[in-house]
């Protein structure tokens, strides 16, 4: 295993890790998580499951679709962030049980919020950039934009957060300003460090 394998593995692992601390941060705010974190929150509080077994069920069955119609975007990132996403949120979020406040003062939320929605969607970039795979949830955009060829995968991204908003509002998840700001910015921020991490960060994609 050739140094540049090891570089892009270790991409998406810390992409991943720090990923489940931005979206903890999101939660521990209260002031609306990402679209996909508020429709599992929703779901998960439905039918009485964690947030981690809930996120990697969910994955699980986007996962089959993707296999069909995006399979170039399944790999090793794809298998580390599913089962490791949800499960890293959980832990974060009891680690703040014991060392952060219950409920911090507004402007703390605020920071928290606008904190986590930025790291999120540079992790996401971070993890992707690499090519060793997307989250089964991310790669909904390369099928639609497979689908529709002449969309945009930013403006994908916004269409298909904001359903996931409404199916997570619908089941009692966490929307808020946050959310409707994630729901809008993601698609956008992630193009935006997607454009620059070649040049931050070069890389050889191959194969492994």
């Amino acid at each position: 295993m050739n140094k540049n394998l090891l570089k892009r593995i270790a991409m998406v692992c810390v992409g991943t890790l720090i990923m489940g601390f931005a979206v903890s941060l999101s939660v521990y705010a209260r002031l609306g998580t990402d679209p996909c974190t508020c429709m599992n929150t929703g779901l998960a509080h439905l039918l009485g499951l964690s947030f981690g077994v809930w996120q990697l069920m969910m994955n699980s069955i986007i996962l089959i679709f993707t296999f069909f119609f995006a399979r170039d975007k399944i790999g090793f990132g794809t298998i580390f962030n599913m089962v490791a996403i949800g499960f890293l949120v959980d832990f974060f979020s009891w680690l703040y049980s014991f060392i952060l406040p219950p409920d911090p003062p507004l402007a703390v939320k605020i920071f928290c919020m606008l904190f986590g929605v930025g790291i999120l969607a540079f992790t996401a970039a971070l993890y992707m950039y690499p090519q060793l795979g997307v989250s089964p949830y991310d790669s909904i955009g390369f099928i639609l934009i497979r689908l529709l060829p002449h969309a945009q995968y930013r403006w994908c991204r916004v269409c298909y957060d904001i359903l996931a908003v409404l199916i997570g509002f619908a089941f009692g998840g966490a929307v808020g300003v946050g959310t409707v700001i994630t729901a809008f910015c993601m698609g956008p921020l992630i193009k935006f460090f997607t454009d620059r991490l070649p040049r931050w960060i070069p890389l050889t994609i191959e194969n492994p």
